[in-house]
């Protein structure tokens, strides 16, 4: 968003970039905030896409990256210890997508869906 709304000739803190990013920053903020006030089952959703999203960048991919920069044996303990983490948490990022999605489809009753609904199913 900020790459096309400022100018990368002119200085960072130029009048036109500060005033395109004193606009639009609160405007992005203020979409989401009206989307997550909009849909009932926002959490829901932020929940999937934090097992799908962020887990794996977290937890799993720095210690692949690790294993693949420092090549070393097959058998040496930090080797097994880094595919343990591995292993673990991908079943833990496996059931908790599992788990989020199921709640959302239980959670989500689509015939009864109002915009700006405060009633929570918990």
């Amino acid at each position: 968003m900020e790459k096309s709304s400022v100018d990368a000739v002119r200085g960072r803190f130029s009048c036109q970039n500060m005033a395109s990013r004193f606009a639009l920053r609160p405007a992005y903020v203020a979409a989401c905030a009206l989307m997550a006030a909009a849909l009932p089952f926002f959490g829901d959703i932020v929940g999937v896409v934090g097992t799908v999203g962020f887990i794996p960048l977290d937890f799993v991919l720095p210690v692949v990256m690790y294993n693949v920069a420092l090549v070393m044996p097959r058998c040496s303990p930090v080797y097994l210890a880094n595919v343990a983490i591995m292993v673990v948490f991908t079943s833990v990022d496996i059931v908790g997508a599992v788990a989020s999605v199921r709640k959302l489809v239980l959670d989500l009753d689509a015939g009864e869906f109002k915009l700006f609904s405060d009633n929570v199913v918990g």
